[in-house]
């Protein structure tokens, strides 16, 4: 068989792989914690369809492939090292799912928090993602902070009206240098250990304050 055959023989594989496939909760939750955070849902070469890539710093090696082993049936190849970027890598296949939630979350070319994030963004898994993403101790190390600087202060305070209806606790505003952040008062955050704890991988316990 000459090379073009293999080629279309390897993409009518992919094409039925993509047809058998659909997010269960576990993975939908997954992916908005991570378009929240540092994932990036990138195109294919027609720009017509995208995928999810996930990436990180080599030391947190074990979360990646424990986060290629939630897509597992996506992932067609293991992570892989890049030596360039010191990190580790994975892409999903393309999807008409993982389409649909590009164009909710960037209608533009930037990064927006759509107006029904409240119907959305409802699974413990999604903020556990996004947190281990985009969170941090605060300095007192009592509490955490969720780096949102690249929203506006309007979709900040969706997300803070988001956090109270669906899973039950405060977070508030701080101005940091940078702008616009997330912060969880010491009060509420026995209600959020609770609730991401669960479902966070050990390499990023370390970011949840000892106490209370």
């Amino acid at each position: 068989m000459g090379s073009r055959g293999i080629k279309n023989w390897n993409s009518k594989i992919v094409r039925n792989i993509r047809d058998s496939l659909e997010l269960t909760e576990i993975q939908k939750g997954f992916l908005i914690g991570k378009i929240l955070g540092d994932g990036s849902l990138i195109s294919t070469l027609t720009g017509k369809s995208f995928r999810l890539q996930v990436e990180q710093k080599a030391e947190h090696k074990d979360y990646v492939f424990w986060a290629a082993e939630i897509f597992k049936g996506w992932v067609l190849t293991q992570p892989k090292y890049l030596a360039q970027h010191q990190s580790f890598r994975f892409r999903t296949i393309s999807h008409p799912q993982m389409t649909e939630f590009r164009k909710t979350f960037y209608p533009v070319k930037r990064k927006i928090i759509p107006l029904n994030i409240k119907k959305i963004f409802v699974h413990p898994i999604s903020l556990a993602v996004w947190f281990m993403d985009d969170g941090s101790l605060s300095t007192s190390k009592k509490t955490v902070t969720i780096s949102t600087h690249s929203f506006s202060r309007e979709e900040n305070l969706l997300l803070i009206d988001c956090l109270k209806n669906n899973f039950n606790f405060q977070a508030n505003l701080n101005w940091d240098s940078k702008g616009n952040r997330l912060y969880i008062p010491v009060g509420n955050i026995k209600k959020f250990k609770e609730i991401v704890f669960p479902y966070m991988h050990p390499d990023m316990i370390y970011k949840l304050p000892l106490t209370p």
